[in-house]
């Protein structure tokens, strides 16, 4: 709980950038969700609204129809090589207890994320893992494994085989 905030006392201490263009990033979000975006422009968009987005040789990758937190953007980072499936809704607010909490969302290297997975504030989610579809993060997931169901839980760790794999694209890529 030490990376939580109450919703109150974050506002006042927020960037005045971010605080000043509000209004603009919620409609330039709804549009990032909604149009037809290359998912190069949709990262950069996310990017421009505070979103904490890698761009570096392996930009992350961020599917058609996902809600990335336009209240607080600037508590999700998202490092590279990760990749955001269809539908997924990412929160770094709790309005469902008392006091209102936000707390940061930290997605890792090279993290798979299916369609329609929905992360909870104050979530790690640990570099190389892979999350199933549908799930339910609600707590931290250490790097190198696979989670799925709601909430999730984590079925079993990568072998040292599937994330040689995963590196092993980026070199093909590379060589091109």
């Amino acid at each position: 709980m030490e990376n939580y905030y109450i919703m109150s006392e974050y506002r006042k201490q927020r960037p005045k950038r971010l605080e000043r263009w509000d209004w603009f990033f919620k409609i330039l979000s709804k549009f990032t969700r909604d149009w037809v975006f290359g998912w190069k422009m949709r990262s950069r968009l996310y990017r421009f609204m505070g979103v904490n987005v890698a761009m570096g040789d392996e930009p992350a990758y961020i599917c058609r129809e996902t809600w990335i937190e336009d209240n607080f953007p600037e508590l999700v980072t998202i490092d590279e090589g990760v990749g955001i499936g269809w539908r997924c809704t990412i929160f770094v607010h709790n309005t469902q207890r008392e006091p209102h909490i936000v707390a940061p969302v930290h997605i890792k290297k090279k993290v798979l994320l299916g369609h329609c997975v929905t992360v909870m504030p104050g979530v790690t989610i640990g570099e190389y893992s892979q999350i199933g579809c549908g799930a339910l993060v609600t707590k931290s997931i250490p790097p190198y494994s696979v989670a799925a169901g709601v909430p999730a839980k984590v079925i079993r760790q990568l072998t040292q085989e599937e994330i040689d794999m995963r590196n092993r694209e980026k070199a093909i890529k590379s060589s091109r």
